[in-house]
């Protein structure tokens, strides 16, 4: 037994028994668990959601952000993707512009939370703030240099053409969510001295005219997203979006480096632990039972 909200309960050896009668399966293992174990729950007659990036890639297998392309939903399929935070959290800006000017470029450079790396990072990066504070050398072993103080590119391996995992999954996955495969697509992912919630800085250019005020509009009636303006305060940050379920989308605004006519820019921000993962992968069973 194990304590959870007000009450507790049963964890059980994940084995052929165990899967017996389950109707919704919410995967949030390694992808050689979730290809092992996804195919017999199937079986065993359960929804599955799979937070891994095992089955993001298959054509069999949706890749789902309910906000956005639900309908995939509708037919009730018994094995479903969860996408990457990080794509999540991009797309959820991205997607009501796309469908009001048309998206034909995307470039991001995201900002991302140790969390994103399990709470060994969030203890490591805490620790070494009172490493610091307290005089004494800083210890790093998770990321093998220090993160208090530091930003570097993203820990995950680097592929044949240089970009690393979690750039080309950002590329790759925003083409099958956005049902557009030939979009151009540009990423940098980066780590920051952030406990909790990534940050992405979005350009992006369309086929038709863009309007700042109809792009503003449309993001604020996005089911999940909370437009933060600037001009009335401060653009959103991690610690505005940590803890809550909305995408936080500010700094919209024409990006003078694209396209004239053509182009924008926009920040967002949100709980890369909570929307861009555990509440996605919530949703999708919700909408499957």
């Amino acid at each position: 037994m194990l304590p959870f909200a007000d009450g507790e309960v049963t964890v059980r050896t994940l084995d052929d028994e165990s899967i017996e009668g389950i109707e919704v399966a919410i995967l949030a293992a390694d992808a050689a668990t979730s290809r092992a174990w996804a195919p017999k729950l199937v079986a065993a007659g359960a929804f599955v959601v799979d937070n891994s990036s095992a089955f993001r890639m298959d054509p069999t297998v949706p890749l789902v952000v309910p906000e956005i392309n639900g309908h995939l939903l509708d037919a009730k399929p018994k094995l479903v993707a969860n996408p990457n935070c990080t794509t999540i959290v991009s797309l959820m800006a991205a997607a009501p512009l796309h469908q009001l000017f048309g998206l034909v470029r995307l470039t991001a450079c995201s900002y991302q939370a140790v969390s994103g790396a399990g709470l060994p990072a969030m203890q490591e990066l805490e620790a070494q703030a009172r490493q610091w504070a307290g005089g004494r050398a800083i210890e790093a072993k998770v990321f093998k240099r220090p993160t208090l103080f530091n930003v570097f590119p993203h820990d995950s391996a680097l592929l044949e053409d240089g970009s690393n995992e979690e750039e080309t999954k950002l590329m790759k996955e925003s083409r099958r969510i956005l049902g557009l495969p030939d979009l151009r697509v540009s990423v940098t992912c980066a780590r920051v001295p952030v406990r909790r919630s990534h940050a992405v800085a979005l350009h992006m250019e369309f086929e038709r005219l863009v309007d700042v005020v109809k792009a503003r509009a449309a993001l604020a009636a996005m089911p999940g997203v909370r437009v933060i303006d600037e001009r009335a305060g401060s653009p959103a940050d991690p610690l505005m979006a940590a803890e809550g379920d909305d995408v936080l989308v500010s700094r919209v605004r024409v990006d003078h480096g694209g396209r004239e006519g053509h182009a924008l820019a926009a920040w967002a921000v949100g709980d890369q632990l909570l929307k861009g993962a555990a509440l996605n992968a919530i949703q999708v069973a919700e909408r499957l039972l």
